[in-house]
């Protein structure tokens, strides 16, 4: 992610974050392909999805580069111009390069709905069957609600629970980090949006294995069901709060969370909705570690 000749930053990104909480997260971050491949198999994970986080704007090239290296352990979920004339050429010239699917962060910003930025990214992807990933913002947009009821056939994804808190969140945690859960849980009535756990051992403030996550994902879970929401990482991110072993197992831990809900969770279902051709994607199983951590 380092800002170099040869792959330069999005010329405004440093203007545009560098008073945000997140800037210096973002832009301490390098991370090759090889380093992930590493942490993979360290904690045994089999596959892994790239997302840009827009040092370079809406260019993928870093992602698609290393997912056409490893094409057995990668995929990539891309980012778009929205606003772009040719939004929909660019979508299908995406998916042509085996993208599984878009992340637009901004579909959380409601005067962006009410000027109308992201029609034409929306249909295009309804047309195309393209996946949309997004986060969400509290009170959440009532234009985003009515786009996710509008195109009911576009699978959609809320990131980070859905809690409006993006990790690492050191310093910055409120005292009920759940707080927005129920307005989360009200989405569930949309039989198109799933969540993704992405980080959510940030959002404790206990060691491994997280006890005090464990009543809000459970929550989660029986709004959506196992088949709608799916694990997720954000290790490089998070590195700091909890090893990425500890952020990959965690799940194993929680009572009431069986087998078949484990094989949904890490990787089943995001399989399904990003279109993802079948792979051993569940970490493996290492019980004496894992009971040593519980200890």
């Amino acid at each position: 992610m380092s800002d170099r000749p040869r792959r330069p930053w999005d010329p405004g990104y440093r203007a545009a974050h560098r008073d945000k909480l997140s800037y210096l997260l973002h832009a301490g971050q390098t991370n090759s392909t090889e380093m992930v491949l590493t942490e993979m198999a360290e904690v045994g994970v089999d596959r892994a999805v790239l997302s840009p986080i827009g040092v370079y704007g809406n260019d993928n090239s870093y992602e698609l580069e290393g997912a056409a290296t490893y094409p057995t352990k990668f995929g990539v979920v891309g980012w778009i111009d929205y606003r772009a004339d040719d939004v929909e050429q660019q979508l299908a010239g995406l998916l042509a390069q085996g993208v599984l699917g878009l992340r637009i962060p901004d579909l959380r910003d409601d005067a962006r709905h009410e000027r109308g930025q992201f029609d034409r990214v929306l249909a295009a992807c309804s047309d195309l069957k393209c996946t949309i990933s997004l986060s969400i913002s509290h009170p959440i947009s009532k234009r985003l609600l009515a786009a996710l009821a509008h195109y009911a056939d576009l699978n959609f994804v809320i990131d980070h629970l859905g809690t409006g808190i993006a990790p690492p969140v050191l310093g910055n945690l409120p005292p009920d980090p759940f707080e927005h859960l129920p307005a989360v849980l009200g989405l569930a009535r949309l039989k198109n949006v799933h969540v993704k756990l992405t980080g959510a051992p940030a959002l404790s403030r206990e060691l491994f294995p997280f006890r005090d996550i464990w009543q809000p994902i459970h929550r989660i879970l029986e709004a959506f069901g196992p088949s709608r929401v799916m694990w997720g990482s954000d290790y490089t991110r998070t590195s700091g709060l909890y090893s990425y072993w500890d952020g990959t197992h965690y799940l194993h831990e929680i009572t009431g969370i069986d087998a078949a809900d484990l094989a949904l969770l890490y990787g089943g279902t995001l399989r399904r909705v990003f279109g993802w051709p079948s792979s051993t994607l569940a970490p493996t199983e290492d019980r004496d570690r894992r009971t040593r951590n519980a200890e």
